[in-house]
């Protein structure tokens, strides 16, 4: 049986990194388009592998785009300007970057006969909810963002346009969080724990808004699956991905790092955060086609990240690598 063939895009991004590990210790053929905006290194512990291929270019600029589309037996799509505050810089290269780019790449795809396609929306698509209810895949979407906003309507064309010819699968995550070999400080639990480690301080702003979490190694776990799978099952479905035990009040994060880690600061609770999102997401339905446990826990993740600043691993802590504005 030959080798698969797969594409990722944004695969040396804070997720995609481990996507692209996961499917070369797989023995897949990978190649990675990335514009290696944030991190040019996060792929050197894998570049001498003869199965992967690293194209450092934009998607909106490649020209011969096409080419790396053949034979590909399928496309893991997570290339995007992510987040309300890299959004908020310029609408149009948002706009040109998270719709415009995902459109023509599924296009391609169509037409050289590409089995699967995944795309990464994102869990902040239900925006400000009653977090007494629980957002199942058919809850109305509410988004307060562009970033947001972009996203669902890539889910929209995606499945109107192209489902009849290609397996689209769409996920909405929760926030990730843990190690990456392209480090992220700016997502929840990362900067508690930095903000700790830096300025000796823990601040929650909104300490009743609940977040649905997940170890940023997730999705490779769960995109193999998906391409492994010999049936169409998959095929025009939207997951939430992540789990039922993690929707988490951002007071109890805190707590966790606290407690665990650094018991002798204080923590500060500032009630109002301007960020509104607040929800609380149903994962019963990825529980029941994928049938996986979490591959690892907020305690853990944070272990390792106190250990990797302890030890240095990371170098300039507040280089702007590590953020993605």
């Amino acid at each position: 049986m030959k080798n698969k063939k797969i594409l990722i895009t944004g695969g040396a991004g804070y997720i995609g990194c481990h996507v692209v590990e996961e499917f070369i210790k797989a023995n897949y053929l990978v190649t990675v388009i990335d514009r290696l905006s944030f991190d040019s290194n996060s792929l050197n512990n894998l570049r001498d592998n003869k199965n992967l291929t690293i194209v450092k270019e934009d998607l909106r600029d490649l020209s011969n785009l096409e080419s790396h589309l053949i034979g590909v037996d399928a496309v893991i799509h997570l290339a995007a300007l992510v987040g309300e505050a890299a959004c908020k810089i310029s609408e149009l290269d948002t706009i040109s970057t998270n719709y415009d780019a995902t459109i023509k790449l599924c296009d391609l795809a169509r037409k050289n006969k590409v089995k699967n396609f995944i795309f990464m929306s994102t869990a902040s698509s239900y925006g400000v909810q009653d977090t007494s209810e629980i957002a199942n895949e058919e809850t109305k979407l509410n988004p307060v963002s562009l970033y947001a906003k972009t996203k669902i309507d890539c889910e929209n064309v995606l499945l109107e346009k192209f489902s009849d010819d290609i397996d689209i699968t769409i996920f909405r995550p929760s926030t990730v969080y843990g190690h990456s070999s392209r480090m992220r400080f700016d997502l929840i639990l990362n900067h508690l724990v930095l903000d700790a480690f830096l300025k000796k301080e823990i601040k929650v702003f909104g300490p009743e808004m609940v977040r649905p979490l997940m170890w940023v190694g997730e999705p490779a776990r769960v995109y193999k699956k998906v391409i492994d799978s010999q049936d169409s099952k998959f095929r025009s479905q939207i997951f939430n991905m992540g789990y039922d035990n993690e929707n988490y009040k951002k007071i109890d994060i805190a707590k966790l790092v606290q407690s665990n880690f650094f018991p002798e600061i204080n923590m500060d609770i500032v009630d109002k955060d301007k960020d509104l999102r607040s929800y609380r997401l149903d994962f019963s339905k990825m529980k029941k086609f994928f049938n996986l446990e979490p591959g690892s826990n907020l305690l853990n993740a944070t272990k390792i990240i106190v250990d990797n600043i302890n030890s240095k691993k990371y170098g300039d802590l507040v280089s702007k690598k590590y953020y993605n504005t």
